[in-house]
């Protein structure tokens, strides 16, 4: 434990002194396990050689072999930790992903332009907005080391009095966790370096090292200035006294209670044995491939080589003698026949020479040169087992949509797994909010802890941020084949409408108003999922109104319509857009009432209106014509 000191108010304070000790003897105890946890899924992001993986699968393999076997090495579990990590990445996108500031809670001290969220919203360094730092940064890290640390440090550590500290956070890894106490102090190593001479004074060297040395009210800079890591001198400080300590473990899945300190693992930790297994049966596939796909070519010698008579070998005289002056002969590989022991052109390709027979022995085949056969079943067998195991990688986190080959189940273990995969990724989202929301509250408190003393005051200025139910992770495929399968099992037509608008907002999130258009017509249409079969009998048995069933088969022209001639149509109520509808429908049930004919046109001009008139008009023309029969 280095040396510490408490100031006025009780907290802890890091001496020079006690920095150095820190920074010489690397005292975080739970550094190595830490570390251990997130290189295992490290090797497979990064793409990594998985060195030691093969090792232990064939720990007797010379080294010449194991050194071809990293050369050739391809990560092929790299691209999977891609996907799912680019998956995750889209909780953003959710529908209900929303960042709340309360209006009201604005204070006049606060100068226009540099409120909270005006700050983390559009004025964040480097990254506009907290959120794209979360989404570009955080997720990406807190996946692959739960133990890694965020701490909020300002940009600047010399703040002059007018200006505005710019808080920034920093994600470090384990492996740069140099000391950690929670709710005490963290050392951490940065990733940025510093300039400094060397003994002799002469050459630089720009891999010193730069630490952040953080507690409850300070937050400071130390530079390694000479070879010796524990020579570091301070090179900046900012007293921020918010009393809490601006840095914090991300967290995940519990792991385990060491040194009084929680050990986290990964929520994608379930996915390490199997993406282990793949990359160990990729490399012992890259060899099948090798051995058993390639061509190798044989050939009968039918010519001795004339330099080495057939032996491969030439003899060289090194210039030196023996104790008895007899010259000294090197041996090696015929320069002529290249080791063969025969003069027949070869291709750069493999093949193996066979030397053509003698008197009384097996005659030579014809023709004398031909390919060895070669069975690929091994490396058929190798790749089929390669694929599961990435399947079997994505199925332990429940995306096994992501795989390449098909989901071969059944829709009922989808609805399931889809399920599974909402809680699976409601847990990550609960991780980023939480890890957001402390975020937001450390960069309040850096800017306006002074000029807001009150702290109900202050904690009002902090946003909402809204853990999202609604996820857009599946991919369009996946969703259209339930989409399908939903239609060919005549589900509820509810069910059905709600997968039809998951699937129109995936197909067009980079278009939302084509998928909102596409929502409208689903809401819009009275009769949705039934086919025109089924409309037309119900509307014979008299089932539905005429006007019902003008407007779904008319429903696409018809919403096109309102929204073109009314540019606020989506955002009117739903009885509103309904009578719009209606009236449409009134248009084309007038266009189709039957026409006049022509050849009665002006026969019942007599006829004003009401059916008295064209009562009294048929009574006339029969009595006429009872007349004029009479007359006969």
């Amino acid at each position: 434990m280095p040396n510490l000191v408490k100031d006025n108010d009780g907290q802890m304070v890091l001496t020079p002194q006690s920095v150095k000790e820190i920074v010489g003897g690397g005292l975080y105890p739970n550094r190595t396990l830490c570390v251990s946890l997130s290189e295992k899924l490290k090797t497979h992001a990064y793409g990594d050689v998985p060195k030691k993986l093969i090792e232990e699968r064939r720990p007797n393999e010379s080294e010449a072999i194991k050194s071809y076997r990293e050369k050739i090495y391809v990560p092929i579990t790299k691209r999977t930790m891609s996907k799912v990590i680019s998956s995750l990445e889209k909780i953003r996108r959710s529908q209900d992903w929303n960042i709340q500031y309360d209006a009201k809670a604005k204070q006049s001290k606060i100068a226009d332009g540099e409120t909270l969220q005006d700050y983390c919203e559009s004025k964040y360094p480097h990254f506009t907005s907290i959120t794209n730092w979360a989404f570009s940064v955080l997720m990406r890290s807190y996946l692959l080391d739960a133990n890694g640390i965020v701490a909020i440090v300002p940009e600047k550590m010399q703040v002059k009095p007018e200006e505005y500290v710019r808080p920034i956070a920093l994600f470090f890894n384990s492996d740069q966790i140099v000391d950690y106490v929670e709710g005490e102090y963290a050392v951490l190593r940065s990733h940025d370096t510093s300039t400094y001479y060397t003994e002799n004074g002469q050459k630089r060297n720009d891999n010193g090292a730069i630490y952040y040395v953080i507690t409850p009210t300070q937050c400071c800079r130390y530079e390694q200035r000479s070879a010796a890591k524990e020579d570091v001198i301070e090179n900046g400080i900012y007293q921020h006294n918010i009393g809490i300590l601006p840095a914090f473990k991300c967290g995940g899945l519990y792991h385990s209670r060491v040194n009084n300190e929680t050990i986290y693992e990964s929520r994608i930790s379930g996915m390490i044995p199997s993406l282990d297994e793949a990359a160990r049966e990729y490399s012992d596939l890259q060899a099948e491939i090798l051995q058993h796909i390639h061509s190798e070519k044989y050939m009968f010698a039918n010519s001795t080589c004339p330099v080495c008579n057939g032996t491969g070998n030439e003899s060289f005289k090194t210039g030196e003698k023996d104790e008895h002056g007899n010259d000294i002969y090197e041996t090696k590989v015929c320069h002529h026949c290249h080791g063969r022991g025969s003069v027949t052109n070869v291709s750069p390709y493999g093949e193996y020479i066979i030397n053509a027979s003698k008197f009384g022995e097996n005659a030579i085949p014809t023709p004398p040169i031909g390919y060895v056969n070669k069975s690929t079943d091994i490396a058929k067998f190798e790749d089929e087992h390669v694929r599961q195991h990435i399947y079997d990688a994505l199925a332990a986190i429940n995306m096994e949509f992501l795989a390449e080959t098909p989901i071969a189940q059944s829709g009922t273990a989808k609805a399931y797994d889809k399920d599974e995969l909402n809680n699976f990724v409601n847990a990550i989202a609960e991780d980023i909010v939480r890890i957001l929301d402390n975020v937001y509250f450390f960069v309040n408190e850096y800017r306006y802890k002074i000029i807001v003393p009150n702290n109900d005051a202050r904690k009002a200025l902090l946003p909402k941020i809204n853990v999202p139910t609604k996820y857009d992770i599946l991919n369009t495929s996946t969703l259209m084949a339930e989409l399908k399968a939903a239609r060919d099992a005549q589900v509820n037509p509810m069910i059905l409408r709600e997968l039809e608008i998951d699937y129109a907002k995936k197909q067009f999130n980079t278009d939302p108003e084509v998928a909102r258009m596409v929502e409208i017509t689903f809401d819009l249409d009275p009769l949705f999922g039934m086919s025109d079969d089924a409309k037309m009998t119900m509307r014979q048995n008299d089932g539905i109104t005429e006007s019902d069933y003008i407007i779904s088969c008319n429903i696409v022209a018809f919403v096109r319509r309102a929204m073109r001639d009314n540019a606020k149509f989506a955002e009117l109520d739903y009885g509103k857009q309904c009578a719009i509808l209606k009236t449409y429908a009134d248009e084309v049930k007038k266009a189709n009432e039957p026409k006049e004919s022509p050849m009665f046109k002006g026969m019942f001009s007599g006829s004003q209106s009401g059916s008295g008139s064209q009562s009294q008009s048929a009574s006339e023309s029969t009595a006429n014509e009872s007349s004029e029969s009479g007359e006969e």
